[in-house]
């Protein structure tokens, strides 16, 4: 990257983060498009993502640790291991358009459906949801850098503050992103390539100033939303994610 580059790349690096600390996710949407417009190969770019997204999350478990809960999460990080290796599998050797397709018309779907009918109760907690909402991640996750999607559905439905949505949907991440770090490295025997590299660990590290810096200003902006503010931030995040997928998968950019 040349100087130009560099200053781009680390502005996107800032709205990027400022997106996920708003809104629970997106850093990937916006990291993973745009990473390909410098050079950087699609498994390559998924890998640099889960390597910048760590700061993010750190920042934002530290501002709402106080509704954490293990508990609540639980049986979506037990979820997370059944799924990484088929996005490992599907990363390593494809087709990943089928995995883009499917989750953009889902996303679409479940962003529209309370808009549709209204938001409706809560739905009470369930096992095999949070368990089902944890392979999803942990499969688009390690394929697509793109595991928030399912987590913030299911969170998105219970009876939580804004607060308590963030906190579980992030701690989910911690369990997540750590998972992911080592199947990278763990999937170089299985398929005879290393997808996370030492030059790609410093290269991610590198930027880690500028995600630092969107996330304090999204965690700012997220301070100051209502709940509903906030529904409507994450229902927004989920539509523009399900339509980038679509166009992936169709091959529209």
């Amino acid at each position: 990257m040349g100087t130009w580059d560099i200053a781009v790349f680390a502005a996107c690096c800032v709205v990027g983060s400022a997106v996920q600390s708003i809104s629970s996710f997106g850093f990937a949407v916006v990291l993973v498009a745009l990473l390909p417009v410098f050079g950087v190969a699609i498994r390559d770019a998924v890998v640099l993502v889960t390597l910048l997204v760590v700061p993010n999350i750190a920042v934002a478990v530290w501002q709402v640790r106080r509704e954490a809960s293990l508990q609540r999460v639980a049986w979506v990080l037990l979820g997370v291991p059944i799924g990484t290796p088929l996005g490992i599998w599907l990363l390593a050797f494809g087709p990943v358009w089928v995995l883009r397709g499917l989750l953009g018309v889902v996303l679409v779907g479940a962003a529209a459906m309370p808009f549709l009918r209204g938001e409706g109760p809560a739905r009470p907690a369930r096992r095999l949801w949070a368990f089902v909402a944890g392979v999803a991640s942990g499969a688009l996750g390690a394929a697509l850098s793109t595991g928030g999607p399912p987590i913030v559905l299911y969170f998105r439905h219970r009876q939580l503050s804004k607060e308590a949505i963030k906190a579980s949907v992030m701690l989910a991440f911690v369990g997540t992103v750590a998972w992911r770090l080592v199947a990278y490295v763990a999937q170089a025997p299985l398929t005879g390539e290393k997808l996370l590299t030492a030059s790609l660990a410093w290269k991610g590290m590198a930027f880690w100033p500028a995600v630092i810096a969107g996330t304090l200003l999204g965690e700012w902006v997220f301070a100051r939303l209502s709940l509903g503010g906030f529904r409507w931030a994450v229902a927004a995040m989920l539509v523009v994610c399900g339509i980038y997928q679509i166009g992936k998968a169709a091959g529209v950019w």
